[in-house]
């Protein structure tokens, strides 16, 4: 699961901004996934924070993010066969990381030990 997952999200990553992930990772906690994308910063929003326009930065990323985080939710859902109930992300450029939390609709234990990633 964690590779067609994470093929899925460098996907979008990939066909949305033409732009290339350095890495994923994942921890799934009962009915909550923690996701980790680092090197998820643009060229151009490097650029602009380089170049004292962290502002400007910020807000690039704050569009990219509303137009990627559902089609993330929505990729997380369809492999792990789900359904997110919450989803909350964040990015820190100067790190160049974007952390996510999905929360998912209560199922049994035995249901989530076949979807462990």
């Amino acid at each position: 699961m964690e590779s067609i997952l994470s093929q899925k999200i460098k996907d979008i990553y990939q066909e949305q901004l033409d732009h290339q992930l350095d890495n994923i990772s994942y921890k799934l906690f009962d009915s909550t996934l923690i996701i980790m994308l680092e090197g998820s910063i643009t060229s151009a929003e490097k650029l602009l924070n380089e170049n004292d326009r962290s502002h400007l930065a910020e807000q690039v990323r704050a569009a990219i993010d509303r137009v990627i985080q559902p089609q993330i939710q929505s990729v997380i859902e369809e492999v792990l066969n789900v359904k997110i109930v919450d989803f909350l992300s964040d990015t820190t450029i100067d790190n160049d990381i974007t952390g996510a939390i999905a929360i998912f609709e209560f199922k049994s234990k035995d249901a989530l030990d076949k979807h462990k990633v």
